[in-house]
């Protein structure tokens, strides 16, 4: 069964984390449940989630940001 994570409200005004969601054109929710979900981790809340493909260094800020280690 998948970890579920639940996501600081702080995360989604971070600076990073709203540049690589613009940069995709998604909110940040929607980037961070995507990116969790690409993690093999689920979240909080059950609306579809818009996929979009992350670059490399995008993975790892966003890995940081959350202390996810792979």
């Amino acid at each position: 069964m998948d970890k579920q994570i639940t996501i600081p409200n702080e995360l989604y005004e971070d600076e990073a984390i709203c540049f690589i969601a613009d940069r995709h054109h998604v909110s940040p929710q929607k980037l961070l449940q995507y990116f969790l979900l690409s993690e093999g981790l689920s979240v909080d809340g059950k609306e579809e989630i818009q996929m979009c493909r992350l670059e490399d260094n995008e993975i790892e800020i966003l890995r940081g940001l959350l202390s996810i280690n792979h």
